[in-house]
C-alpha cells in the first residue's frame, strides 16, 4: 500500500475513451504541476447502445478514435509517471476487446518508444460455474427482467460480468504497473478503486466515481474533461474548459443520472446512500466540494452478468410521406394493405416464431409508441420499415416487397398515382445485419470478488536499449490571459405565468434508459422555493404519471422527490415488446421520452 497523501488528483479527459477531448485542455492540466494528475482514468464501455456490441464483438468507437485519444494520454503517462486505468475495454468489455485495446496501446508505444507494464483484468467466462450458481439459486434478475433460464446461458453468444473495485485494487498492489486495462466493470469501479488504493475513504471514492465516469458531463454547459481532487472524506470537482462550472444542481443531476432511484445507487458489494450528501460551491465559482454520501456494504457480494443472444437478421427501408390524404389513413394503409399483402407472400410473417415487420411512423409516434399522449395529425411523416427474419436473405426479401407496397399500393381517395413514398437512399432497402437481445442481465452471488476476474501483467512497447527519450509532441497550453472568465448565467424562470409549465420552472428535464428494462425520468430545479412548490402541487404523482404515460399500476418502480438534488425522479418499466436495442426498439438510449413532462402545468406561484 502506498503512502496516504492527500489530495489525490484524478483526471478524466473525456466521457468515454474515443469520444475525443480538447487537446489544449488536456495539456494545460498535464503541464501545470498544480493540476497534474496522479492518475488518468477513463471508461470505455456501456450497455446504453443495447446488446449489439456485446453480441457482435464490435467496438463502440473505431480504432482511429482510440488511437487519437490514447496518443497524448500515453505520452503524458510515459513522461510524468501518471497511472492509466481504462475500464470496459472496447464497449462491451469482452476478453477479445481487452486484447484489442492492448494491441492499440502496444502499437502506439512501439511507434513512440514507450515502455509500460500493463495489467489486464478479464472475465473468467466459465459457463458451467454460472450454471452451478443458477442451480443453487444464486442468480436473480437485475431489475424487472425475467428469471434466468439454463438455455439463456448456453445460447448466449457472449457473456461478461461487471467487476467491482477489488480487481483494480489487486492490480494496483504492484507498484510497477503503469496501465490497467479491464473488461466489463461497474462504471465507477476504477475511480473508486484508485482513490481507495490511495487511502481515500470508500464513501467519497464511490460517489466521485459515479459522477466522474462520464467526464465533464456534470458541468454547465456540459463538458468533456473533469479534474477530481480527492481528500480523505470529501472530493472536489473542477471542469477543465474555461467558461464551464460545476454547480450543485449539475453535479446532483449526474449523481442520479440513469439510475432507478435518486437516493440509493446499488453496485458490486454495496449501495451508495445519498440522503445526507452536500454540495458546496467553492470560491472560484467553478469548483464544487462534495461530501456526505455513505457506502453501505451488502450482506452478499453480487456481480452483474450481461449476455446477448442473436434473434435474427434485420433489413430496413426509410422514406417520407407528404400527401395529407394518405397521412390521414396511414394506419389502415400500412396494416390492412401493406402488411396484408406482404403476409400473403410470406405467410409466416407476424407469427410467434416467424419474421416480423414493424413500422415506425416518425412525426407521429415513432419515438414513444404506445406511451405517446399526443394525437395531432402532422403535415408530413417519415416511415421506417424494420424487418427481422431468420436469415438476411429472408429479411431483405420481405423488406423489398413491403417497401414496394408502401410505394405503389392504392388507398382510399388517392389522387397521386405515381407513387406514395419519398425515398432518400439507394439501395432502397438496407441489409442491417444480425440483431441481438439481452438474454442475460442478472445478479450473481459470489464469495470472492476476485474469483471471476483473473489478472495478467506484462511489459509492452519499445525496450529503448539506447535510453533515448521519445520526442514529445507539440503540447499546446492555455495562457492565463487567454482564459475566458465569463461564466454561464443562471437560468431565467417564467414564474409570473398564471399557469406555468414544468418547462418554465425546471433547469433539467430529461429521460434515460436505466438498464435494458427501465426508463427513468428526471426533473431538477435551481431554486428550492420552486422545487417545494412543485412538490406540494401534486402534479408529479404516480397517478399523474400513469395518466401521462399510459402506465399500469405495477409499471412504476420509483416516483419520488429528492431534496438534496432539488430533484424528482420517476422510473417505470419499458413496454414488454420493446427490449432495449432489439426488435422494434424505438429509443435505445431512452433520451426522448421526457417531452410530455415539459407541458405539465403547475399552479401559479405565490410570490408574496
Amino acid at each position: 500500500m502506498i503512502a496516504k497523501t492527500y489530495p489525490v488528483k484524478i483526471f478524466t479527459p473525456a466521457p468515454m475513451l474515443g469520444y475525443g477531448y480538447d487537446i489544449v485542455d488536456f495539456w494545460t492540466i498535464i503541464m501545470d504541476e498544480r493540476t497534474r494528475p496522479d492518475a488518468i482514468i477513463m471508461d470505455s464501455g456501456s450497455t446504453d447502445p443495447g446488446p449489439y456490441m456485446l453480441g457482435s464483438g464490435r467496438t463502440i468507437v473505431s480504432k482511429q478514435a482510440l488511437m487519437h485519444d490514447l496518443s497524448p494520454v500515453l505520452e503524458a503517462c510515459a513522461d510524468f509517471g501518471i497511472k492509466l486505468l481504462i475500464s470496459s475495454a472496447g464497449g462491451a468489455g469482452t476478453n477479445e476487446q481487452v486484447n484489442f485495446l492492448v494491441d492499440v496501446v502496444r502499437e502506439i508505444s512501439e511507434r513512440k518508444g514507450y515502455k509500460f507494464k500493463v495489467s489486464t483484468i478479464k472475465f473468467k467466462n466459465d459457463r458451467q460455474a454460472i450454471l452451478k450458481k443458477l442451480q443453487a439459486g444464486a442468480i436473480t434478475p437485475c431489475g424487472p427482467g425475467p428469471a434466468l433460464k439454463e438455455e439463456d446461458v448456453l445460447n448466449a453468444v457472449a457473456i461478461v460480468a461487471q467487476m467491482g473495485a477489488e480487481p483494480f485494487m489487486k492490480a494496483l498492489e504492484d507498484p510497477e504497473v503503469d496501465i490497467i486495462i479491464s473488461g466489463r466493470s461497474y462504471d465507477p469501479a476504477p475511480f473508486a478503486a484508485y482513490s481507495m488504493h490511495r487511502g481515500v475513504h470508500r464513501d467519497p471514492a464511490w460517489h466521485m466515481g459515479k459522477i466522474v465516469e462520464c467526464g465533464g458531463q456534470c458541468a454547465v454547459p456540459k463538458g468533456r474533461s473533469i479534474l477530481a481532487t480527492m481528500y480523505q472524506d470529501s472530493f472536489e470537482l473542477t471542469p477543465v474548459t474555461p467558461g464551464q462550472r460545476c454547480i450543485p444542481r449539475s453535479v446532483a443531476a449526474h449523481t442520479m443520472y440513469e439510475k432507478t432511484r435518486p437516493d440509493r445507487l446499488p453496485g458490486p458489494g454495496g449501495v451508495l446512500h445519498l440522503n445526507n450528501v452536500q454540495f458546496k460551491q467553492q470560491a472560484d465559482n467553478r469548483s464544487i466540494l462534495i461530501h456526505g454520501a455513505t457506502f453501505v456494504p451488502t450482506p452478499t457480494y453480487q456481480i452483474k452478468l450481461e449476455g446477448a443472444t442473436q434473434v435474427g437478421f434485420r433489413s430496413a427501408f426509410i422514406g417520407g410521406i407528404r400527401d395529407p390524404i394518405l397521412i390521414r389513413g396511414i394506419d389502415d394503409f400500412l396494416e390492412q394493405t401493406v402488411r396484408a399483402r406482404t403476409k400473403a407472400a410470406f405467410p409466416l410473417l407476424g407469427e410467434a416464431a416467424g419474421p416480423q415487420l414493424i413500422f415506425h411512423i416518425y412525426g407521429r409516434n415513432a419515438v414513444m409508441g404506445p406511451l405517446e399522449p399526443a394525437t395531432t395529425i402532422p403535415h408530413e411523416i417519415g416511415v421506417l420499415g424494420e424487418v427481422v427474419a431468420e436469415t438476411q436473405e429472408d429479411a431483405d426479401a420481405i423488406a423489398g416487397l413491403a417497401r414496394v407496397m408502401v410505394l405503389h399500393a392504392e388507398y382510399p381517395g388517392q389522387l397521386a398515382t405515381a407513387g406514395n413514398f419519398a425515398s432518400p437512399l439507394t439501395p432502397l432497402e438496407q441489409s442491417v445485419g444480425p440483431v441481438y437481445k439481452f438474454s442475460v442481465y442478472h445478479l450473481m452471488d459470489v464469495e470472492d470478488p476476485l474469483s471471476f476476474f483473473p489478472i495478467e501483467s506484462f511489459f509492452i512497447g519499445s525496450p529503448n536499449d539506447n535510453k533515448t527519450k521519445p520526442v514529445p509532441s507539440e503540447r499546446p497550453v492555455r495562457r492565463a490571459e487567454d482564459v475566458v472568465t465569463t461564466l454561464p448565467e443562471a437560468p431565467r424562470h417564467n414564474i409570473t405565468s398564471s399557469r406555468p409549465r414544468i418547462s418554465d420552472l425546471a433547469a433539467v428535464v430529461r429521460s434515460k434508459n436505466s438498464g435494458p428494462y427501465e426508463i427513468t425520468l428526471d426533473i431538477l430545479f435551481d431554486d428550492a422555493g420552486i422545487w417545494k412548490h412543485v412538490r406540494d402541487s401534486n402534479v408529479l404523482t404516480p397517478e399523474a404519471m400513469k395518466r401521462l404515460y399510459r402506465l399500469a399500476d405495477d409499471d412504476i418502480l420509483t416516483c419520488m422527490f429528492f431534496e438534496p438534488a432539488l430533484g424528482w425522479k420517476c422510473t417505470f418499466k419499458r413496454p414488454a415488446n420493446q427490449l432495449q436495442g432489439s426488435v422494434g426498439e424505438r429509443d435505445t438510449f431512452g433520451t426522448q421520452l421526457h417531452a410530455p413532462l415539459l407541458d405539465v402545468e403547475v399552479p401559479a406561484l405565490n410570490l408574496a
